[in-house]
Order: C-alpha cells, then sequence, then structure tokens
C-alpha cells in the first residue's frame, strides 16, 4: 500500500502521533535555537524545516518571518508566537502543501518509511 501523502491529521511524530504544523514548527525553533545537547543531525534537520517553512510561507506573503523566528531564538512563550506560527503555516497552505515543504527541505516523515 502506498503511504497517504494528504494526511490531514497533521504531522506524523512518531509511534502513530501527530501534531499540528504549527506544533511541528515551533518544536523545530526549539531544536534549532535552544537545545545545545540535540544531536548535530537533529539541529540541522531542526534548521532546514525553519529554512524552508519559512521561505515558502514569506514567499506566500508572510512578512512577520523575521518577528517569529526572534521570538523562537529568545523562547518566547506568548499567544503572539503561536498566532505567528499559524498565520506561517496558513500561508504555507494545507496539511499536504507542509508536509511537501518538509519533505522537499529533506526531512522523513513516518508516512514516507
Amino acid at each position: 500500500m502506498a503511504p497517504d501523502h494528504s494526511n490531514a491529521t497533521g504531522v506524523p511524530v512518531g509511534d502513530g502521533q501527530h501534531i499540528s504544523p504549527a506544533e511541528f514548527l515551533l518544536m523545530a525553533g526549539f531544536l534549532a535555537y535552544r537545545a545545545p545537547r540535540a544531536e548535530v543531525d537533529a539541529r540541522a534537520a531542526a534548521r532546514r524545516v525553519l529554512d524552508a517553512v519559512l521561505g515558502v510561507a514569506t514567499a506566500h506573503g508572510f512578512a512577520d518571518s523575521d518577528a517569529l523566528e526572534s521570538m523562537m531564538a529568545s523562547a518566547e512563550k506568548s499567544t503572539r508566537v503561536w498566532r505567528l506560527a499559524e498565520q506561517a503555516i496558513a500561508a504555507v497552505g494545507d496539511t499536504a502543501a507542509y508536509l511537501q515543504v518538509l519533505r522537499c527541505a529533506g526531512v522523513t516523515l513516518e508516512v514516507d518509511a
């Protein structure tokens, strides 16, 4: 059976679990900026996710990529961070589009295995 690449339930994070694209983006920000003990490969993948997602979001009209990235770098936890993450994801498109951006960034997902 071919993998289901539409996966409207969110981003697979292992063991059948899914999180929202916004949560995944913020998790990538944490790994890239705030997890110095994380494996180098994980941090590099997180950086690729940030670059790819924010790049596509900006190309589709999201004007606050720099502000969002700055808030993630400083570990800000606020409703504004969540709102900006959700706006960035909305600019990327639906979940299927978001998953495609991740794949193009070289991130292998559970559904791809």
